[in-house]
């Protein structure tokens, strides 16, 4: 059974930690902007998959049911929103490995356009415009002394785009998360993104309404636990945020509580 309480106050406590560094300077780069956008996205999945969980009413064709395969593909792409965020803008151990993970995403952002087709005069000019500032991410990265100290296929993996080296399981550990958490439910997840046979499997066989919202409440349970690795994630960014947070000792507990709960990998969110 979800605890939605505590999914409510744990989106509030993000929507709060967020909004605390409005007016916070962005620097000299996108960094800051991009971090908030990475939350905004994170927490627009988050508030979407409660309101898909609660079932989904179209008037036009006076329709209302339970959307389990929605729902989880939201949760996946939470959960991998977090990661990026962790991985981009915590994890990193020093200036330069900040650095070359961060102009290794958004190097990355910039080959996958190249890659689109474009027709429009506008769209040429995106693509030619960010075209002449991959050159100097380039520039950057090769200067860059963590750059440097990967071996050669590495280095060639993040000029091509492939900014993430590690695998998404491996951050999930590097996080902390339990290995149920960070494999085996986030393989469950990917199933219904990619339309698994079991994904189909479990919905036809699915065949009331509580077993349908069943399928997603695992996932939603660890919605919870990436929402308080989110919050403290920003908060180990932003200085505001990590004051919001702490003026709140009841919000303090409860995101201690789900980082907890996914670190042991309780019953409650088996797939």
């Amino acid at each position: 059974m979800l605890r939605e309480d505590d999914y409510r106050r744990l989106l509030i406590v993000l929507l709060g930690v967020t909004e605390a560094n409005k007016g916070v300077p962005a620097g000299d780069d996108h960094r800051m902007l991009d971090a908030e956008g990475l939350a905004q996205k994170f927490f627009f999945h988050a508030a979407s998959a409660l309101y898909l969980y609660r079932s989904t009413t179209v008037q036009e064709l006076r329709a209302s049911f339970f959307d389990p395969a929605s729902v989880n593909v939201l949760c996946r792409a939470a959960l991998e929103t977090f990661l990026v965020f962790h991985y981009v803008f915590v994890a990193p151990k020093s200036d330069d490995e900040r650095d070359c993970r961060y102009i290794s995403w958004v190097l990355g952002g910039y080959l996958d356009r190249q890659r689109f087709p474009v027709w429009s005069p506008e769209g040429r000019r995106v693509i030619d415009r960010e075209r002449s500032l991959m050159g100097s991410l380039v520039d950057k990265l090769k200067g860059n002394h963590n750059f440097q100290g990967l071996s050669d296929g590495k280095q060639r993996r993040i000029l091509k785009g492939e900014w993430k080296l590690p695998s998404w399981t491996e951050i999930g550990h590097s996080v902390g998360l339990h290995e149920l958490n960070a494999k085996s439910f986030y393989s469950y997840l990917c199933g219904y993104a990619h339309a698994g046979n079991l994904s189909v499997v479990q919905m036809r066989q699915a065949d009331t309404a509580e077993l349908q919202q069943s399928l997603c409440t695992g996932s939603m349970g660890v919605l919870m636990i990436a929402m308080a690795h989110m919050v403290m994630a920003y908060c180990h960014v932003f200085e505001k945020s990590r004051e919001r947070l702490v003026a709140d000792p009841e919000a303090v507990m409860l995101v201690d509580v789900w980082v907890g709960v996914g670190a042991s990998g309780p019953e409650d969110v088996s797939p």
